[in-house]
């Protein structure tokens, strides 16, 4: 018999596990517990922006945007003639609108003219030199970035930056 294992009971050899057997299945288990904490976090997580998504889905809805565009990146090169909801992780409105008009959407570039007010909920909106908002802008952001012309004020929830600063009316 050697150092490494001992007798049970029923007097078989059995064989100490070595420390660093011991280390390899700490380890592991340590790794099991961060993963499975990761993962209840990404689901909360996901579950809280879902939620918030909806939310504001909802409120624009009940400003009159029944029509939903869809997809991850938007680039609308078309003119805008009835009142449109635009949902994605970057929305780029590269032509006019005639009418109001939504974004849901993490990142917000306007290149046009919108002759209503644009609904902004997400990141960051920029309006673009040479880009018009003629019915101002409602906005739930951390930053809008004014370049272009807006009439009609801001409102909502914003910080804004640019060359055109308006008078700030964030809440």
């Amino acid at each position: 018999m050697t150092e490494e294992s001992t007798m049970d009971e029923t007097g078989a050899e059995k064989k100490k596990m070595g420390t660093g057997a011991k280390v390899a299945i700490g380890c592991g288990s340590g790794c099991l517990v961060v993963v499975l904490l990761a993962a209840v976090a990404l689901g909360v997580g996901a579950f809280y922006v879902k939620k918030i998504v909806s939310k504001y889905e909802t409120e624009l809805k009940g400003h009159g945007f029944e029509t939903v565009v869809q997809n991850q990146m938007l680039n609308i090169t078309e003119p805008v003639t009835e009142p449109i909801l635009f949902k994605g992780q970057s929305v780029r409105i590269m032509s006019d609108c005639s009418t109001n008009m939504a974004v849901l959407a993490q990142v917000c570039e306007i290149h046009g003219t919108i002759e209503g007010k644009l609904y902004f909920r997400g990141q960051m909106l920029t309006v673009h030199p040479g880009a018009e908002i003629r019915g101002g802008v409602d906005a739930q952001a951390q930053l809008v970035q004014n370049n272009g012309k807006i009439e009609g004020g801001i409102t909502g929830k914003y910080q804004l930056v640019g060359p055109t600063s308006l008078p700030n009316t964030a809440e």
